[in-house]
């Protein structure tokens, strides 16, 4: 478990907390799940024993994706870590009933025949159904999405594919630079075709345990930031000048070229892939497993793994400059605003893949927790616009790598939680 951040966090009383089965944390001096559970005694360590109970996550826009926030971030992000912010700002119709009716034992069941989300049901009704009775996208007669979860055994019996790439970071990457490097995994489109991916879907939106996510479209579309899951990208050449070398100019230099994979090329050969630049999920990194993500003390990703969502340059071109670096210009690549930067859009530490758009009449498996377990256990869930298992249950990929002893992605998450945001390292 690697909420590094969040055990010296500051007390943030009013956030329910999980059970200890569901690997979330808990504030010193919580009181409000204790209320709720001496009401509802055989809800603990479930679906409703969680901050998202009474809380909403939120959403913040950046320009190369959105980073979700489940409930535990977005109250860190609208309170803040120093308790300045109002923290009512965070609750959803669940959690301000229970605080306007006293927040109590008393409050929970006096709001018990509410229809708190406006969807029909009663909250006693929804909590019964383990549907949450604040939101109203998750209400009893939902069912939640078929989901196959992987292992990284499973994924390496899949048919592998391998490339060679630049990753051309807008910000420097998480080293500080632009790099060219050798990928191995599967291609998204081989995994969604073993998943069952059905013919409604349209697309695909990535998770990252900290809460990323990331959308692409199953074909070509324009726009240099959407990158597809099906089909070949461009053919790249192998840009390298001296001035870039950062090996060669550890102050000034912006590309890294020290993969294995850059030796013997030149400067504008042809980057020859056997089957093609493709959209990919990666568990290797220049011949090594890649490493696993945390949070550091700045609550920010650092490593890219177990599992990296990595995509082509639509727009081939050289490594430019950091946008931090752009105070000398007076380089061969300047940095360049309109530069297809991919490496924003290859999402590290990836947990989740929901396949758009969920099939009529289900919900969200609990994926907001997603997280910290799946990244040490080395798993990943696919679920969404998928076909069931042959049984009619969810289970684990085929993959041919057999199962890991589960039955589906149902019941491994929690919803609104992630590990934490990072609004600054992609």
């Amino acid at each position: 478990m690697k909420l590094r951040v969040f055990i010296t966090c500051i007390v943030v009383a009013w956030l329910f907390t999980a059970g200890l089965a569901l690997a979330a944390y808990e504030h010193e001096g919580e009181s409000d799940s204790d209320n709720f559970l001496a009401v509802y005694p055989a809800k603990a360590q479930g679906k409703l024993d969680h901050c998202a109970l009474c809380h909403s996550g939120g959403q913040k826009e950046k320009r190369s994706g959105t980073i979700t926030l489940g409930s535990c971030q977005w109250c860190h992000e609208t309170y803040g870590y120093d308790g300045s912010g109002n923290i009512v700002d965070t609750l959803n119709p669940y959690g301000m009933a229970y605080l306007t009716n006293g927040r109590n034992q008393a409050a929970i069941t006096a709001i018990d025949g509410l229809d708190s989300d406006d969807d029909t049901y009663s909250n006693a009704d929804e909590i019964a159904a383990e549907r949450y009775p604040g939101n109203a996208e998750d209400d009893p007669t939902k069912v939640e999405a078929p989901s196959r979860v992987y292992t990284k055994a499973q994924l390496q019996a899949l048919p592998s594919h391998t490339q060679f790439l630049l990753m051309n970071s807008s910000r420097g990457g998480t080293t500080g630079l632009d790099s060219y490097d050798e990928y191995k995994g599967v291609t998204l489109e081989t995994l969604l075709e073993d998943a069952g991916i059905q013919d409604t879907a349209t697309g695909i939106t990535v998770f990252a345990a900290d809460g990323w996510s990331q959308y692409h479209p199953l074909t070509e579309t324009a726009g240099e930031e959407i990158y597809h899951v099906y089909g070949t990208y461009p053919q790249a050449s192998y840009y390298y000048d001296a001035e870039a070398d950062a090996a060669l100019n550890p102050d000034t230099g912006w590309c890294d070229y020290r993969a294995p994979a850059c030796q013997g090329r030149s400067p504008n050969d042809p980057i020859i892939i056997r089957g093609g630049l493709q959209a990919m999920l990666a568990y290797e990194h220049n011949g090594t497993a890649l490493d696993p993500g945390y949070l550091d003390d700045g609550n920010s990703l650092e490593g890219e793994g177990p599992y990296r969502v990595v995509v082509p340059q639509k727009n081939p071109g050289p490594p430019d400059q950091a946008s931090s670096d752009t105070a000398d210009q007076n380089v061969k690549w300047p940095y360049d605003d309109t530069a297809d930067h991919n490496a924003g859009a290859s999402s590290r530490t990836v947990t989740i893949i929901r396949v758009e758009p969920l099939p009529e009449g289900t919900t969200d498996i609990d994926i907001y927790e997603a997280g910290w377990d799946y990244v040490d256990s080395e798993k990943i869930v696919i679920y969404g616009a998928i076909e069931p298992s042959s049984d009619g249950t969810d289970g684990n990929g085929s993959g041919g790598g057999g199962s890991d002893g589960g039955s589906g992605a149902a019941g491994c998450f929690v919803q609104t939680l992630s590990g934490s945001a990072d609004f600054t390292n992609r």
